[in-house]
């Protein structure tokens, strides 16, 4: 697995995986580019026999880093790909702590998180009101 730095050149592919990473999410709060630009955030995409297969959005300017974003392709999941990609990612960010969100009604990837080490440390709560 091959990690590369994602820049303006790969916007587009980018683009398309977040949009597939938040609809399998069903997440109700999709960030502009401009929102993931401004964080300090750095895309890395992941590559696999050449071919684009999933990409990570950390932000590393916090301690510890943030992984706010971690997408494999729906075509290559389920192939242990997720992860060789974060072992991958987390080589190229030398770094031994990171956190990450993950949402409640996401089970599977709750299990994944888990299934690589991870520990709950708190739970986010939101409040919606009608105005």
């Amino acid at each position: 697995m091959e990690v590369i730095r994602g820049t303006l050149e790969n916007l587009t592919l980018l683009a398309q995986m977040n949009k597939q990473l938040f609809e399998d999410e069903k997440n109700d709060n999709i960030p502009s580019i401009e929102l993931l630009e401004d964080d300090g955030s750095q895309a890395y995409i992941f590559i696999d026999k050449e071919e684009p297969v999933g990409y990570a959005l950390v932000n590393a300017h916090v301690v510890p880093s943030y992984l706010s974003h971690f997408f494999i392709c729906r075509e290559h999941r389920r192939n242990h790909l997720g992860t060789v990609a974060f072992n991958a990612l987390m080589g190229v960010l030398n770094c031994d702590t990171i956190d990450l969100d993950v949402f409640c009604w996401n089970e599977r990837g709750q299990g994944f998180w888990k299934s690589l080490g991870f520990e709950e440390r708190c739970i986010i709560m939101r409040r919606k009101t009608s105005i």
